[in-house]
């Protein structure tokens, strides 16, 4: 095997554990998106998210709302990141010819 080709399969494999650190991180924050709604004159946040085909809303207190949009925040930024990486790893694929092994 060639140097390209070692420095190629070391990129990949630490593309891999990135990816799988992200997977870790992102299943660990919340998903959805913080709504406000308005009921007699007072705002009340839920947060809302999808749980198989069915839109769940569940109610947040107003002091938990910042932290809260910081995870989700958090979470999209995660999600780019690992689509980025996936992005990377065919590219890398495309440059060895083949999948390397991942142990």
């Amino acid at each position: 095997m060639s140097v390209l080709e070692e420095v190629l399969e070391e990129e990949y494999h630490r593309s891999v554990r990135l990816r799988m650190n992200l997977e870790r991180e992102i299943s660990a924050l919340p998903k959805g998106s913080v709504r406000v709604r308005q009921i007699r004159g007072r705002e009340y946040y839920y947060l809302n998210y999808r749980e198989g085909d069915k839109v769940r809303s569940d109610y947040i207190p107003a002091d938990e709302v910042d932290e809260l949009r910081e995870k989700i925040m958090r979470r999209r930024q995660l999600k780019a990141a690992l689509a980025e990486q996936a992005r990377d790893q065919k590219k890398l694929e495309r440059a060895l010819g083949r999948r390397p092994h991942v142990d």
